[in-house]
């Protein structure tokens, strides 16, 4: 059993977003073989997902937990935290860091730095190498997204050819995890409570409605805004639902404010229109089973090629036919899974047909809904997804001390930005693994940082 503590960037409270989700489901299966707790950037924590969950410890605290922890796992900008409270402690055997590279956080924060200024993605590539080059294993949500990774730390020198014949595939340094999804049956949504249709008011259960969720400024519900005087013309019990950021002081509202100037103007707020609450994790199921489509639009950036759509799974987990922007992961699966329809881009046209055809055919959305449910549960439950990390966790204490060695730029020493000299047996040894051309690159590099 080893004593695991998941650092995660989000607040953790009955309203949580994608990565508090991940953190908490990680934390969740991994309590099932060891001792694990969550670290939290927020005093309010929640108590009620039954792993213990603490606020990040001052220093003193810090210091004391450490020196007792095995596996530290960490996401985004945390991190940053994270290695500076590390470089006071004096422990010479630092825990095992994972790096969840889930959420590509240096793309995505490339869309606010008109807003932002550039300095943010110059902060966001440092603290990315930073994590690239301390971590000891890292998690991808999808094959295209690690191969991407690979490319930096090969960049970054973690890559060199004793680690690739150790291991070829490099899964034992970078493996994908992608998200995952609790299998939940019909005869469960049947028994729970309706939160959507007869509970909101404005919304009876006769209409139809339609769920786009939180709104990002690298997603596009203006394409479905823009045809909404059309469809509301057609269809007159069509409701479309946005959901509420729960974390706006964290996260620029800048498309989600464009949306509710629209609504607002059109006077259809309330009335076609609704933006409710980001709803608690738990009950996500009381309001999904409620929607007849959902809806996921995006621009077509280098960040929907690397990211994974988490709310298309939970859509697909509970039968619901999707409407969603060629390209990226999510749609890969949809398309993989026969669950929903792919338009192109800014292609209004195709969105307007699209949720035409799945409004005026129950079978059609039914079909969609079932292939999705069906093939999202036989694959992607959380117990399969968390595999790699559930194995990696299992064995850490087994894992060749000589992977960091196969590393030259990742030396300890980097974290406190000190070169060390290396005794006579370390050189010998390092003889002995890389030979003797690599041994005396190894010795000028250190007479020159000595220089």
């Amino acid at each position: 059993m080893a004593k695991i503590i998941l650092i995660c960037p989000e607040p953790i409270r009955t309203q949580i977003q994608g990565i508090g989700i991940r953190f908490i489901e990680m934390a969740r299966h991994l309590a099932t073989f060891h001792d694990v707790s969550i670290w939290t950037p927020n005093q309010d924590v929640a108590q009620h997902y039954d792993i213990a969950t603490t606020p990040l410890p001052d220093q003193e605290g810090f210091n004391t937990i450490i020196t007792t922890t095995d596996i530290i796992i960490t996401h985004g900008h945390i991190s940053e935290w994270y290695f500076n409270m590390l470089k006071t402690t004096q422990q010479s055997n630092q825990p095992w860091l994972i790096v969840d590279l889930y959420d590509p956080f240096l793309i995505e924060n490339l869309q606010y730095t008109l807003e932002l200024g550039t300095s943010i993605f110059y902060r966001d590539r440092d603290l990315l190498f930073a994590q690239l080059k301390y971590g000891d294993f890292f998690l991808t949500s999808s094959d295209i997204q690690r191969m991407f990774y690979i490319g930096i730390l090969t960049g970054i020198g973690r890559l060199v050819p004793e680690l690739y014949h150790n291991d070829p595939t490099l899964r034992s340094l970078i493996d994908t995890v992608p998200f995952g999804v609790t299998p939940i049956t019909c005869q469960e949504l049947n028994k729970m409570h309706h939160n959507i249709k007869g509970t909101i008011h404005g919304i009876t259960h006769k209409d139809i409605v339609i769920f786009f969720g939180g709104v990002y400024d690298w997603y596009d519900p203006l394409l479905l805004i823009n045809i909404c005087d059309k469809l509301f013309k057609q269809i007159s019990n069509l409701k479309i639902i946005f959901s509420i950021n729960p974390n706006q002081e964290t996260t620029p509202q800048g498309v989600f404010k464009s949306v509710m100037e629209i609504a607002k103007e059109h006077q259809w707020i309330n009335k076609n229109i609704f933006f409710i609450p980001w709803f608690n994790y738990e009950k996500r199921f009381e309001y999904l089973k409620d929607v007849d489509i959902a809806i996921c639009l995006h621009k077509p950036t280098i960040e929907m090629e690397l990211s994974l759509r988490t709310r298309v799974l939970d859509y697909m987990n509970v039968g619901i036919a999707t409407i969603a922007t060629e390209g990226g992961e999510a749609s890969h699966i949809l398309k993989k899974a026969d669950a929903g329809i792919l338009i192109p881009y800014k292609d209004a046209d195709s969105l307007y047909k699209a949720i035409i055809n799945l409004i005026t055919s129950e079978a059609l959305r039914r079909k969609l809904g079932d292939n999705g449910k069906n093939w999202i549960q036989n694959n992607m439950r959380w117990e399969q997804t968390l595999k790699p990390l559930i194995d990696f966790c299992h064995t850490h204490q087994k894992r060749r001390t000589i992977q960091k060695e196969l590393s030259l730029p990742l030396n300890k020493a980097l974290l406190q930005h000190k070169t060390t000299k290396p005794s006579i047996a370390h050189v010998c040894q390092y003889w002995k693994t890389h030979g003797s051309r690599q041994t005396i690159k190894k010795i000028l590099f250190h007479i020159s940082q000595s220089l």
